[in-house]
């Protein structure tokens, strides 16, 4: 006669178990690069929102970008652009980021505010809860800083798909130059070089908008490639080739 069983014996509980577990294993890998990838576009979509917006602002001001030097908050672009993105700080920010400057940690997935959180004071051209994980490039603004500032987008010479407006990065903006070194590691930078935006974001690669208003991944040895200001290709090559730390090593050259 057939006895029947009340449940499962010890030894097939761990079989059970161990088979799950394998399947994490197997499965854990690969949902972080959908949850990663999935990231991305998402990033992608939100900059191509503040290519939007820079075209606004630049229609009604007949081409020309804000003036980003001086006291007066008007000047930063937080402040300028407002009215176009209507006081929504998700657009200026990675899907990726989920901690900031006000949360005292650093690395590659940290942005810049919160403002107005954990003491963290509120400037001119910000609001309290004001945040964000893309940089400007300030060489694109209404100045004349060494004659390198490109101005006004109607007078932009050559392929506009080569000059970066928006960029993932730790500081609210930038001014790049070829001779700035990349990162020995991860860290919120804030003297405006080129690290802010040389951080590993996306598996080697971090995304922007450029002023033609088309949006990429840009690895991240080939920052040093992009033109960020008038002249950018002679200094460039002026300049030589960085000295890229170990943590960049493998990524793709350019």
């Amino acid at each position: 006669m057939k006895r029947d069983r009340d449940g499962f014996t010890l030894i097939e509980l761990l079989v059970v178990i161990s088979i799950i577990a394998l399947l994490m294993a197997i499965l854990m890998p690969a949902l972080q690069r959908v949850k990663e990838q999935a990231g991305a576009v998402a990033c992608q979509s939100n900059l191509k929102q503040m290519g939007l917006v820079v075209s606004l602002y630049t229609e009604d001001f007949n081409g020309k970008f804000h003036v980003e030097s001086g006291s007066n908050p008007a000047n930063s672009w937080v402040y300028a652009m407002r009215p176009y993105y209507s006081h929504e700080p998700e657009i200026r920010n990675c899907p990726m980021v989920h901690k900031f400057l006000s949360d005292d940690v650093t690395g590659p997935n940290v942005g810049w505010g919160v403002y107005g959180e954990s003491g963290f004071s509120v400037p001119d051209w910000a609001i309290e809860g004001d945040y964000g994980s893309y940089g400007w490039n300030w060489w694109l603004c209404d100045e004349e800083r060494e004659q390198k500032h490109w101005r006004n987008i109607n007078t932009i010479p050559g392929s506009r798909n080569e000059i970066p407006v928006f960029v993932d990065a730790q500081w609210v903006d930038a001014l790049p130059r070829p001779t700035d070194d990349p990162p020995s590691d991860y860290y919120i930078l804030i003297d405006r070089s080129m690290g802010s935006f040389c951080i590993n974001r996306h598996n080697g690669f971090v995304n922007g908008v450029f002023t033609d208003f088309s949006v990429r991944s840009i690895g991240l040895k080939e920052l040093w490639e992009l033109r960020w200001y008038r002249g950018w290709p002679q200094d460039r090559l002026n300049a030589g080739t960085p000295v890229w730390p170990d943590w960049m090593q493998s990524f793709k050259e350019y």
